[in-house]
């Protein structure tokens, strides 16, 4: 399973998202549509920094980096990256 979908799994099963899970493309707007709230971003960096083994600091924790999928996959790549 890639990161894009262990993202999603994550936003499904345990950050509560409801609607259609096929609407969760790497750009909808996760924040806009109330998919992600101040917890909701606290609960994924939480997760990311334990399963992928890098560390999210407090300058990254700006809402174009939790706005879509795509957005924090992107965010976990630089952060493997480097």
């Amino acid at each position: 399973m890639g990161l894009h979908e262990e993202l999603r799994d994550f936003l499904v099963r345990d950050l509560g998202f409801t609607g259609d899970r096929d609407a969760l493309t790497d750009d909808y707007p996760l924040i806009d549509n109330n998919v992600l709230d101040s917890q909701g971003i606290f609960e994924m960096v939480s997760m990311i920094e334990d399963r992928y083994r890098v560390e999210i600091d407090d300058e990254e924790l700006l809402p174009e980096n939790f706005e879509s999928v795509g957005a924090i996959a992107r965010l976990v790549e630089s952060k493997r990256a480097s």
